[in-house]
Order: C-alpha cells, then sequence, then structure tokens
C-alpha cells in the first residue's frame, strides 16, 4: 500500500535468503543501514523552492543525500511459531518501493494461508506546502496527520494468490489554499490483489493490480487510481534481484479552479534492486543495492514530475 506519491525505497525480498534466527529464540529481525542520492523536482515537494515565480510548469531539481535506518522485529508468540507480532518495515513493501512503518499481527494456517493486521501510524503524516500555488509570498510549511490500516491474506491456500486491504486518514493543519474544491483532508481506501507464479525453483513473477479511491474534502483534489505492476525476482548463489515496473491512471473528480481543466495523470515506476548474501564472508551480513525512477505526466504541466534514487547498504539479520 502506498498512499503518499514520493517515491522511495526498494529492496530485494521475494527470493531473498531467510532470516537465520536461532531455533531457541521467539526474537527475530532485520537492521538496515543505507546511504543514499535522491533528486526530484516536484513542485508540491516541501524540499524544493519556498518562492515560485509562475505556475506554468515542472519545479526545479531538489538533489538530496540521504541516510536511511530501516529493519524489522518479530516476536513469536507459540511453540508451533505461526503467530508472531511485528513491528518495521516489511521487506514485500521494500521490495516494490513502498516505505511504511507497521505494527501487526500474523497468524499462519496449515493451509499456507497467512493473515495480517497492521496499522501503519506514519504513512501518512509529513509535511506539505499550506498554499503550493502562491505566487507572491514565500511558502510556508504545515503538519499532515493522519493513520492507516491494513488487513492483507497472503498466499491463499498456498495458490499464490494475495489480497492486500487499506485504509488512511489525513488531515491538513492550518489548510491554506483558498478554493475549498482543492482541500486535502481525506479518507483513502485502497484495494491489491496479486498473484506469484514461479518460472523455476530460484525465479518467479508476481502480477499485481491495484485500485485506489481518495476521497478528499475537495473535489478536484479527489481522485481514483488504477494501477498495474509486474515484479520479476530471481535467486541464484545467494545473489538476488528484483526488478519492478508499474504504471498507473489517476482521475481526478472535479475541474481544477486554478488552472480551469481537470487533471488526469499517468505515472510510470522502473526499479531494480539487488542483494548479496554473506557480503565478503560475514555471516547474517548483507549487500543491498537499489536504484529507481518515477516519471509523472499530468494534463497539468504544474503536477508533472521525476524522481530519481540510487543507494547501496549493509543488512544485518538475527
Amino acid at each position: 500500500m502506498k498512499l503518499n506519491a514520493v517515491m522511495t525505497l526498494a529492496m530485494v525480498s521475494t527470493l531473498s535468503v531467510p532470516a537465520l534466527a536461532s531455533n531457541d529464540s521467539r526474537w527475530h529481525g532485520e537492521l538496515i543501514l543505507a546511504t543514499g542520492y535522491l533528486s526530484t523536482n516536484s513542485n508540491l515537494s516541501t524540499e524544493g523552492d519556498r518562492h515560485l515565480t509562475d505556475l506554468d510548469g515542472k519545479g526545479s531539481h531538489t538533489n538530496d543525500f540521504i541516510v536511511m535506518p530501516l529493519g524489522s522485529l518479530n516476536y513469536e508468540l507459540n511453540d508451533q511459531r505461526n503467530q508472531r507480532l511485528y513491528l518495521g518495515t516489511s521487506r514485500d513493501d521494500l521490495a516494490v518501493g513502498d516505505l511504511a512503518f507497521e505494527v501487526g499481527y500474523q497468524y499462519d494456517f496449515a493451509n499456507g494461508t497467512q493473515l495480517d493486521f497492521a496499522i501503519l501510524p506514519t504513512v501518512v503524516r509529513g509535511e506539505v506546502w499550506a498554499n503550493p500555488y502562491d505566487t507572491d509570498n514565500r511558502r510556508r510549511k504545515e503538519d499532515v496527520e493522519g493513520m492507516a490500516y491494513r488487513f492483507k491474506v497472503n498466499n491463499l491456500m498456498n495458490s499464490g494468490f494475495s489480497l492486500d486491504m487499506g485504509f488512511a486518514t489525513m488531515e491538513v493543519d492550518n489548510e491554506g489554499i483558498e478554493p475549498q474544491s482543492l482541500h486535502r483532508d481525506a479518507d483513502t481506501y485502497y484495494l491489491k490483489g496479486s498473484y506469484r507464479s514461479m518460472f523455476s525453483a530460484t525465479s518467479g513473477l508476481i502480477t499485481a493490480f491495484a485500485y485506489t479511491h481518495h476521497d478528499a474534502e475537495g473535489d478536484a483534489a479527489s481522485f481514483d487510481q488504477y494501477k498495474g505492476e509486474l515484479t520479476y525476482f530471481r535467486h541464484s548463489n545467494g545473489h538476488s534481484l528484483a526488478l519492478t515496473g508499474s504504471y498507473a491512471y489517476r482521475e481526478y473528480d472535479a475541474i481544477n479552479p486554478i488552472f480551469d481543466t481537470r487533471r488526469n495523470d499517468d505515472r510510470y515506476r522502473l526499479f531494480l534492486a539487488y542483494e548479496q548474501a554473506n557480503f565478503l564472508g560475514w555471516q547474517n551480513w548483507s549487500l543491498v543495492s537499489f536504484n529507481g525512477v518515477q516519471f509523472n505526466t499530468s494534463s497539468i504541466g504544474f503536477y508533472e514530475n521525476e524522481e530519481y534514487l540510487t543507494s547501496l547498504g549493509l543488512s544485518y539479520r538475527f
């Protein structure tokens, strides 16, 4: 589930080596530290220019070197190891470029089905421009508050089918946009179905389709999004890679009063991730690298942007 508009992170997980936890311990997890380079030219990014001279095109590029501490912690609730509590970032999400901190519960059935309930306290929260269209004054930042909830059915009866459902609320402090039809407080509903097919014991393809309904206070800020996604994965001799490509069409409900036209977006993304297990002979340590690009074209030039991310880091599993 991805409820923000920023391409964030991705790492191999689809066929990565299992976490090497002690058989005597109910605790296991992973720590990841990576550094990277992120570039974007979105007019909506709060890392961009505070002062806009016009609304006629894309923003100027901002380039940042970033440090990304990630990871997860799991606790098995019973001796059968089929129930667990967890917190952190899901490797399934990271593999396709989504970053979300989760706190949740999983239950594994004997037939291969896994149920997963989670809350995501940070996926919506962040900062936005109070009025991103202000060309007369320096734009000021405002906080976004909200909460997201998620329910997944993974690998239904060992069929390879999975279903991911989510709901999120979003509220902007001190909304500064004058046309009420662009006000951003919203409820978001999300549904994603996926199917994993194996080409061999070490490679396969995940096909996914997702639908998002973003019901904002303003009709011109409300949209429906339809997304298709393919992930090819392969694991061989301690090396893993995943290549994810996606396309999404986003259609807004009403004419944008500032630009006097209805907004429609086409969103393209390509992500390549790589992992080398037992890097330099270090047991439980992996070298990880991920590189991606996202393009957003729109019927309104102000919303068009590109984003680029490259990163390198180390992962430790316990």
